[in-house]
Formats: structure tokens, sequence, C-alpha cells
């Protein structure tokens, strides 16, 4: 980190970014376990389907190992941890005022909004691949179904 000072209005500036860039991570993990949960509910309908409807050359059997896949990926990016990391608690850096300067505990703010944000970040990035895969597997499990019905 830099060793100039920050200046107030600077510092007032990153902790607004700051505040942003975590709601909005917070924002999109919420997001990502609602994908995750989604996609869970149509394999096990989709699951239901090709179950009630089994075709007679064996496809039904592909398209089902192919939802239990995606469904395994799904719980796996729900039980991956998310974003959330939301900064410092508000009463701690109250507390912490009464034995130290406000431009430290400044510093020391910005640099904990600066580490969480990136923590939310790299959470995030492994999620985003996962429910994709999910939802790839999910839609060749369809397709692979409705192809054996033709």
């Amino acid at each position: 980190m830099s060793t100039q000072p920050i200046t107030p209005r600077f510092a007032e500036s990153l902790r607004l970014l700051a505040a942003s860039q975590l709601q909005a991570q917070v924002s999109r993990s919420g997001t990502l376990d609602a994908g995750a949960l989604g996609v869970m509910a149509i394999d096990a309908a989709v699951a239901a389907i090709v179950v009630g409807t089994r075709d007679t050359c064996g496809l039904w059997i592909v398209a089902l190992a192919l939802l239990g896949l995606s469904l395994g990926v799904a719980v796996r990016t729900l039980l991956r941890p998310g974003a959330r990391l939301t900064g410092p608690l508000v009463a701690d850096m109250l507390n912490a005022r009464a034995t130290r300067a406000d431009e430290d505990l400044e510093e020391e703010l910005l640099e904990d909004l600066a580490m969480e944000t990136l923590a939310n970040e790299q959470a995030l990035a492994r999620k985003d691949p996962m429910i994709a895969v999910a939802v790839a597997l999910l839609v060749l499990a369809i397709v692979i179904e409705l192809a054996g019905r033709l």
C-alpha cells in the first residue's frame, strides 16, 4: 500500500465505492444461490418426467445420469461459500476510537474493505462457472431425452 496519507475526500469516495461493490457482490451471491436452487428444482421435475415416460432405446438412463450430475453440481454451488463479507462492524470501529486515532481507523477501514471485496470476488469467481456447468448438464439431459423420443 502507498505511504501517502489519504485525504478525507478520497477516503469518502473509496468507502462509497467499497460499500457499493460489497452490496453488489452479496446480491450476486444470492442470485447464484437462487439459480442453483432453480436448477435443482428443474432437475427434479425433468427426472420425474423422464422416469415416468421411459423410452425403449435406453437414452433415458443417460438423461437421468446427466440430471444427477447437474443436481450434484448445483448442490455444490449452493454449498460453496459466497460473498458474505460486508465490512467491519460499525460498533467495533466506534469502540476502537477510544484507543486509536481516527486517521489510523480510517486507513484500517479502507484496507478491510479492500480485502473483503477481493475475498468476495474470489468466492464468486468459483461459483459462477459451477452454475453454468449445472445448467449445461441440465440442457444436455433434456436434449438427449427429447432425442430418444424421435
